[in-house]
């Protein structure tokens, strides 16, 4: 007897995931509470992202992370030059 597979649909080939990844970080945008960038000198820099139980730092000297969510949380402009 043949082992068949299940009647897949087009739309079951669409590959999604609730995780991120930006500079070798992997996460999930929903559970980020808070976040900020620090720069330590010209060409260095570090993005904490703080969740419930833990915060996370994370080189990223060229705001890749920092910039993605702000872009993901808050699109609109600041008010205050950063």
């Amino acid at each position: 007897m043949a082992i068949t597979g299940p009647n897949r649909k087009e739309s079951d080939h669409v590959i999604y995931s609730e995780h991120v990844i930006c500079e070798g970080f992997v996460f999930k945008p929903s559970h980020v509470d808070a976040f900020y960038h620090q720069a330590l000198n010209e060409a260095a820099g570090v993005t904490t992202v703080k969740f419930k139980s833990y915060s996370q730092d994370v080189k990223d000297s060229e705001m890749k992370l920092f910039n993605y969510l702000v872009n993901r949380f808050s699109p609109t402009l600041p008010d205050e030059p950063c």
